[in-house]
């Protein structure tokens, strides 16, 4: 299937718009992970009283870096449909349960990160103005219904987008829209996220997909966002084998006649008709003219 050219054009104009969306995600997301860490490590543990007061005293830092994180996810998911809708034009048989999870692993990550926050903020407010502050009431509040719901819609949405960044990166790799380096690293990140080192290659992933994006990449985009089409990327034994040029160029070497070449030739040299078994005349002897006296 091949885009029109004003598919081409529209989808270049919206591509830079994405690019754009790439690079804010690959600095806003880890921005705000670094910030919530950096307020949690003074944070009391096994100790649900002091940990909702120490939430009370810094909620303001902890919900806006949750936010950061909220608005990196959700513009991740405006990279994760722009390639997919880009995927599905050169691809029509492409499976919707890709788009299922690119909507759904990061809004949900999202809106459970920051949810939660916010509940924690509201209910640390509630226990800080009680009078009586007693264990079990502060581990109903951190350990409640609400919060096994958050923990589990952050699995949830955890899981699927590590299902797009598998599935995501290598059909548009296929296609010829990611070059094989970022086709498997995509693939990288979603083994990352069950091992626990996603973030920087996230962010890299990202920002580079952005530069690409945005024309800021030196080698530029692939061939498959300027043809419209899919153009897969060449197997090993493909990129090995010799161009026809070579090949005839190798011929023309192996039979000897390269150009340039001069065939021998001579009394010496046996013509083709001699080697199909066929004896040459011989050659006239020249008559000697005779002398005038």
């Amino acid at each position: 299937m091949s885009l029109s050219s004003s598919e081409i054009t529209e989808q270049r104009r919206r591509g830079r718009l994405t690019g754009l969306a790439a690079i804010l995600a690959g600095l806003l997301f880890p921005a705000g992970l670094i910030w919530s860490q950096i307020i949690n490590s003074d944070r009391p543990d096994d100790n649900a009283p002091a940990e909702l007061r120490f939430f009370d005293r810094h909620a303001t830092e902890l919900v806006a870096s949750s936010l950061l994180r909220a608005v990196a996810l959700l513009l991740l998911t405006y990279v994760a449909l722009f390639l997919y809708r880009a995927t599905k034009a050169r691809n029509p048989s492409l499976t919707p349960f890709v788009l299922i999870a690119a909507v759904f692993g990061p809004v949900a990550l999202a809106m459970a990160s920051l949810a939660h926050d916010v509940y924690l903020a509201v209910a640390a407010a509630d226990f800080t103005g009680r009078e009586v502050q007693s264990v079990q009431a502060a581990e109903d509040l951190t350990k409640g219904s609400f919060a096994q719901v958050s923990l589990g819609l952050s699995l949830a949405g955890t899981l699927a987008l590590a299902f797009w960044f598998v599935i995501g990166s290598l059909n548009a790799m296929r296609v010829g829209l990611l070059t094989r380096f970022m086709g498997i690293l995509g693939i990288i990140i979603g083994v990352s996220f069950v091992l626990g080192f996603a973030l920087p290659v996230m962010v890299l992933w990202l920002i580079v997909l952005g530069a690409q994006l945005t024309g800021r990449w030196p080698r530029g985009l692939p061939p498959a966002w300027e043809q419209g089409e899919a153009i897969p990327w060449p197997s090993r034994e493909e990129r090995l084998a010799p161009e026809p040029e070579q090949e005839e160029e190798e011929a023309i070497v192996a039979n000897g006649s390269r150009n340039g070449d001069v065939e021998p030739v001579g009394p010496g040299v046996r013509r083709p008709d001699a080697e199909q078994g066929e004896r040459p005349e011989p050659a006239q002897p020249r008559r000697k003219r005779k002398r005038r006296l």
